[in-house]
């Protein structure tokens, strides 16, 4: 009965300390939430404004700027601009810390373009960069919903060499 005694009492000992190990393991995780964010526009003259995006990042306030930066993963890296009137489309959505956030990012890599007329047009994208600094709260447990409206009248500029995508954000609704 002894022996059986001590072999209980070394069961239960390692089994509190895996339940302590595994909860420990449960406090060190950092408190997440969903960030999500759509695009839309309301297009002027443009059948089509295809965009190619490569990359979205938010930055965490009060962060140096390389830690700061968290990467939300693109669910849809190809857009069409001109077919987003009155909807939204899903660009990116990824799980990050929860915290107050200040900055948004959003890398273009290619932008194509049909006018209404049928002429196709390749977009010259000097500066490949969308950038905000709208800040929002994302909440452990929440998703964050960000809607940011591309203004295409601002975007498109045509000069001498052709034609330039230079991304101009209009408004940004939080949901």
């Amino acid at each position: 009965m002894a022996a059986n005694g001590k072999t209980l009492i070394a069961v239960i000992v390692v089994v509190v300390l895996i339940a302590a190990a595994v909860g420990a393991f449960a406090l060190a995780q950092p408190a997440t939430g969903t960030m999500s964010i759509f695009i839309k526009d309301d297009p002027i003259a443009w059948k089509h404004v295809n965009i190619t995006f490569s990359e979205v990042r938010v930055h965490r306030a009060s962060a140096d700027n390389d830690s700061g930066w968290q990467t939300v993963s693109i669910k849809n890296g190809a857009v069409d601009l001109a077919s987003l009137t009155d909807v939204s489309e899903l660009l990116a959505s990824s799980a990050i810390p929860a915290g107050k956030y200040t900055q948004i990012r959003i890398v273009v890599t290619t932008a194509t373009g049909m006018m209404l007329n049928g002429t196709h047009v390749t977009f010259t994208v000097p500066s490949g960069e969308l950038k905000t600094t709208h800040p929002f709260e994302l909440t452990a447990g929440d998703t964050k919903e960000l809607t940011l409206e591309i203004d295409l009248e601002h975007s498109i500029v045509q000069n001498a060499s052709g034609w330039t995508f230079k991304p101009v954000l209009g408004s940004i609704s939080e949901e």
